[in-house]
Parts: structure tokens; sequence; C-alpha cells
């Protein structure tokens, strides 16, 4: 068994084409960092792909939330420090904490994970034993995510999305981060112009197989933020919350 590693560090840049119009990092890709971490964290304690084929199981992202401190630019160095905590009533929560140049926190990401059985499409409350003391006891840090109670009927119908190619990964349906590219997809311009993103909070609820499709909705809430749903086949697949703060 590899050496327990309880926290993990790697450095990231933000490549151009990262970058938004302003040349602000993308929401996207800051979820794209820190999802890269966690599996390179992940392997470097032996969870691999060849312990997931043999157990049959797979990590997927239940919930996450996101908040910015100041939104990091193209071309700087990130440094990315994660900790996950240990399985607790089904949930691996892993705090990662992004700092730039200067040592100064920019962004934190609060990430809920669960370990799924792959061939009956369920939740393990219980984990392999490969899986059972990996991470620290207890991380004690947490974001709010809670989400408000919306109904789609309160919500502006945006057309429907597709689990295309480019948005799909090796498990075979809709990445994570690529919810967070087509929420913002659906921002007006005028808000990018004149704001920048200060919190965003994310449950996901059912899975997107590629070549799938789902409606998705929008309204502003009474802060102005701006809340998503995403539905298929009449449940929701998905809920987001997107908050801005005015430059």
């Amino acid at each position: 068994m590899p050496e327990k590693l309880i926290t993990y560090t790697q450095k990231f840049a933000v490549y151009r084409t990262d970058g938004d119009h302003l040349g602000n990092v993308k929401l996207g890709a800051l979820l794209r960092y820190a999802q890269q971490i966690a599996t390179t964290h992940a392997e470097a304690v032996g969870l691999d792909d060849a312990l997931y084929r043999k157990t049959h199981t797979a990590y997927v992202l239940a919930k996450l939330a996101l908040h910015v401190t100041r939104l990091p630019r193209i071309d700087e160095e990130l440094t990315l420090v994660t900790r996950p905590e240990r399985c607790k009533r089904a949930v691996n929560k892993r705090i990662t904490h992004f700092y730039d140049a200067a040592g100064q926190e920019v962004v934190t990401i609060d990430s809920r994970w669960v370990l799924i059985d792959t061939e009956k499409r369920i939740i393990l409350r219980k984990h392999p034993e490969q899986f059972a003391d990996q991470w620290a006891e207890d991380v004690p840090f947490e974001l709010p995510m809670r989400l408000p109670r919306i109904a789609p009927a309160d919500c502006e119908a945006l057309g429907t999305q597709t689990a295309s190619y480019s948005r799909c990964d090796t498990n075979g349906h809709l990445n994570n981060t690529r919810y967070a590219d087509i929420v913002c997809d659906a921002v007006p311009w005028d808000i990018w112009d004149a704001a920048q993103i200060s919190d965003f909070i994310i449950s996901y609820h059912r899975e997107v197989p590629r070549g799938e499709q789902f409606a998705l909705y929008r309204t502003r809430t009474e802060d102005g933020s701006f809340y998503f749903d995403g539905e298929r086949d009449g449940k929701s697949a998905f809920e987001a919350l997107l908050t801005f703060k005015t430059l």
C-alpha cells in the first residue's frame, strides 16, 4: 500500500485558453484544476483506474461549493492544496485551497464525493477495504451549500443541452465541470462585463449519460444570483446557484 498522504499539493498554470474575454480564469477551469488534483492525489495513495476496475467502483461528485476571494488571471501560477476527509455517511469531503504566487488564498472549493458501484449504479455506504483508511479523520472546514427551493415553473426555459462528445468523461456521462460551462454560457454578457463570480454552488442529482439531453431553466433570486435547474425525464439532474460581485 502506498504511503498515506493526508494533504496533497500541486501547481497549475492558468493557460490562456482557460481565460475569458477579460483575462479572468473561467469557472469551469477552476473546477477542472480541482478535479485533476483530486485524481492525482487518489492515484498517489493507490486509488487508481486498476483498482476501480477490480472493485467495479468510481468516485462521482455529489455537490460542490466554491468561493472566490480574488479571481485568478491568465498566466498566473496557482498552488493548490487539497485535503480530503474519511467517509462519513457515505460521503467523502474534500477541501481544496487555491493560492497565488504571493501565498494569498484566492479560491476555496468544498466538494463532496460518493463512491458508486458501477454495475448496480448505487452509492456504496460501506466502501471496499482498499478505500477505508486513506484520508484525514476530520477536516473542520466547510462552505455553505444550501440551494433555494425553486420550481421549474417559476423559471425561464432556455431550451435543451446535450451530453455531447466534448462534454463527456471516462465514466460515459456529462463531466461535472461541464455543468459550470453550461450555466456560465447562460449568463448574459452584460453581467460578465460588470461583475465577477463570488460564489458557486451545485448539486448533482442524476447523471446525464452520453448523448442524452436535459432541459435548462434559469431565474434570478432576490439577491440577484442566478439559479439554474436541469430537468431530464421529468426529474432534476442538477441545480446550481451562481452569485456575482460588482466590479
